[in-house]
């Protein structure tokens, strides 16, 4: 009995790694084929510019949204755990520093992963369920360069511009709540900014939203383009399109912090 135990249950194991690897596979291949395509992006300029427009202004009020608050969280915090015993300045030091580095990246990438993400993901699924890209595929267009390789540049090029608006609310709520809730001078807080700003902090912050966004569009489009089992397998698709995002950022943010600082 026990062997056969252990057989099934390493054979569900082999299943399993064969089914991921794949999926990874494949998902290296579209990319390629995507990436390799950009030379004909041209032919796709208004796509792409709406993809702009549906990543980036469409999620400019969740950033918003989600960076005032991280940044007034990050500064109360700040202040309650150092500021008895160090100058108020110190402050606006580490809030500066958390934002730019790790906060708005990261939380942006996270938040951005289930809008963005799921967006891209329901829309070419629908396509893929709907029999609309087979139809493509039968007009002579390639599918991938006009549905894949413009939401994965969208993606590239607006995550960086959403985390610098992100940075940019995120101390201004740094600054609110320092100085409405923990009563430390906006001076001393902007003193406190402006001692540790290093322009490297921004540009590696940058860097990583680069590198999410990429992963995220890309991930999402992978997932919606090989879409099966109907409307069902759209939505499951969808769940799995916000779990790999957010997994691959985690691990991305660990490795870039690895490679970068």
């Amino acid at each position: 009995m026990s062997t056969v135990r252990f057989q099934l249950f390493f054979g569900f194991l082999g299943e399993k790694a064969l089914s991921f690897f794949e999926k990874l596979g494949r998902y290296f291949l579209d990319i390629g084929w995507a990436l390799r395509n950009l030379g004909t992006i041209r032919y796709y300029a208004r796509n792409i510019a709406g993809q702009m427009v549906q990543i980036g202004n469409n999620s400019i009020p969740t950033v918003i949204f989600v960076s005032a608050f991280v940044g007034m969280v990050t500064s109360v915090q700040s202040a309650h755990q150092l500021y008895v015993w160090l100058p108020r300045s110190v402050v606006g030091n580490l809030v500066i520093k958390t934002v730019l580095l790790e906060l708005t990246p990261l939380l942006t990438a996270l938040v951005l992963a289930g809008k963005v993400g799921a967006t891209i993901t329901a829309e070419l699924g629908s396509m893929r369920v709907t029999e609309q890209i087979d139809a493509l595929e039968s007009l002579a267009f390639d599918s991938i360069s006009f549905l894949i390789t413009p939401r994965v540049l969208a993606g590239t090029v607006m995550f960086p511009v959403l985390t610098v608006i992100g940075d940019f609310v995120a101390l201004l709520g740094g600054l609110l709540g320092a100085s409405v809730v923990t009563h430390i001078a906006p001076d001393e807080f902007i003193s406190g900014m402006r001692d540790s700003f290093l322009v490297s902090d921004a540009v590696y912050g940058i860097i990583k939203s680069m590198f999410f966004g990429f992963a995220i569009t890309s991930i999402a489009c992978f997932q919606g383009y090989h879409v099966e089992g109907g409307s069902e397998g759209v939505g499951k698709s969808t769940m799995q399109t916000v779990v790999l995002s957010c997994l691959t950022v985690v691990v991305l943010d660990f490795l870039l912090a690895s490679v970068l600082l």
